[in-house]
């Protein structure tokens, strides 16, 4: 492969590979601190020199595997067995901005946040909005189907993609609605085609938001309360669980203390005409005063910005109790959350692991996290008794093996706990028809299944 690295640089011309050590280790892991083998990056700055680099790649046979900002949870970005590392962050321009249709075309590159910025002065914002929102890039979002807490009411990634702009192995450059194959290259993790651009969809800001944090007793009796508010009319925006565990830690990192209570919390956002959040505002307040919970509400815009910090300090929180963090972001259906927080509870404390739980229970999205430490051989394998047992009770209660973050590396061993022999065929053959020596991100998603022989006939 480095011979393969040298003729495409040959070809390549003025578009530099870089090949120093400090690239190639830079750019070799993501967020799980899983390590492939980086044996150069590059980094196109528009649309004609990431053609040519994908279509002379695949001409060598050199495998391409795109990278945003390498904040993913699931190895997705990953060179797993060697190749070139075409990095986006040298595309992050609005290509286009459309305020009658409430549209906007960006490069693949841009940060979520980036995004949000040029939008709010126009009077208009982009709905998603993972936590890795201020580091995290637009392609890797579609490339993941990304969510975030706002996703209850404006739903995910997939809503928004209106069109891309993608390149194929072979270099021909395609513009593809949503109808189309874009809905396929929208959470495929980069092993169908190359993202250049994406035309999204944009809505005006809502005239006012209100945010609040309820004390909420237990995980199984927080979900429970959450359902009992959903059922009385309460039309939140954003709808967000915090264990206990969780907020105990995030709290002391915040320095919060009056949250750290040993009850879990439920995170709300309501958004919209003032009216409205008055009206709704005031469902979820009288629900807290008739069953006597605490509440938080944000008085301004200042507090309601703290509480926003709270939240999305959650991840760095969890960094300081673990070397490692194994991350899986299962997702359930509305009515089995309260099941599978107290399966969650009592399955951790069997294996005597530290566990923490959080996510966008509005949507079913639940974050489990283990802290660990990698070079603690038995209780990594107790955590991986523990992630395949969550797995299969997922599954059990209707549930799918990822929300946001992806199969990537991390999962794709699990996926017969899914689905049938052939449905897998079905998607390796999917891959074969876009991509068929795999060049494109492999190892990756239904490319790099293990099947454990556990799966579903």
């Amino acid at each position: 492969m480095r011979k393969d690295v040298e003729e495409l640089s040959r070809r390549l011309g003025d578009v530099r590979i870089h090949t120093g050590a400090q690239y190639r280790y830079s750019y070799n892991f993501d967020a799980t601190g899983r390590r492939g083998e980086c044996l150069g990056v590059v980094f196109p700055e528009g649309l004609d020199p990431l053609v040519r680099i994908v279509r002379e790649a695949g001409r060598v046979g050199l495998p391409v595997f795109m990278r945003g900002a390498g904040t993913g949870f699931s190895g997705g970005s990953v060179p797993v067995g060697g190749g070139l590392v075409v990095s986006t962050e040298k595309m992050r321009r609005v290509l286009d901005f459309n305020r009658t249709a409430s549209t906007v075309e960006v490069e693949a590159g841009i940060v979520n946040k980036e995004l949000q910025d040029y939008l709010y002065p126009h009077g208009f914002f982009y709905p998603p909005d993972p936590a890795s929102l201020k580091v995290s890039t637009i392609g890797g979002n579609i490339a993941e189907n990304a969510g975030g807490p706002r996703a209850y009411k404006y739903g995910v990634t997939r809503r928004y993609v209106l069109s891309l702009t993608w390149i194929t192995i072979a270099g021909e450059v395609i513009e593809s609605p949503f109808e189309g194959v874009a809905a396929l290259l929208t959470g495929a993790e980069g092993t169908l085609g190359v993202i250049y651009s994406a035309r999204l969809d944009i809505r005006p800001l809502p005239e006012v938001a209100v945010t609040s944090v309820v004390q909420a007793g237990n995980g199984p009796d927080a979900m429970e309360r959450a359902a009992e508010l959903l059922s009385s009319g309460f039309c939140p925006t954003v709808l967000e669980f915090i264990d206990s565990r969780t907020m105990a830690c995030v709290s002391e990192y915040m320095q919060a203390n009056e949250f750290d209570t040993g009850d879990s919390f439920l995170f709300f956002e309501v958004d919209g005409p003032r009216d409205e959040v008055a009206t709704q505002q005031e469902i979820l307040e009288s629900y807290c005063r008739e069953n006597g919970l605490g509440i938080v509400k944000a008085g301004d815009e200042t507090e309601r910005e703290t509480l926003w910090e709270l939240r999305r300090a959650i991840s760095p929180s969890l960094a300081r109790k673990g070397i490692t963090k194994v991350n899986e972001d299962v997702s359930l259906p509305l009515g089995s959350l309260a099941d599978a927080v107290s399966f969650i509870n009592d399955r951790a404390s069997q294996l005597d692991l530290d566990c923490y739980v959080f996510g966008h229970c509005g949507d079913g999205n639940l974050h489990v996290n283990i802290m660990t430490d990698r070079r603690k051989t038995e209780e990594m394998r107790r955590s991986m008794i523990f992630v395949r047992d969550l797995f299969e009770e997922v599954v059990r209660l209707g549930g799918t093996l990822s929300g946001e973050h992806g199969i990537g590396i991390t999962k794709n061993r699990y996926l017969d706990i899914l689905f049938s022999g052939g449905e897998l065929e079905l998607q390796k053959n999917l891959k074969r028809c876009f991509d068929p020596e795999e060049y494109l991100n492999p190892g990756k998603y239904f490319s790099g299944i293990v099947s454990s022989g556990s799966g579903r006939s």
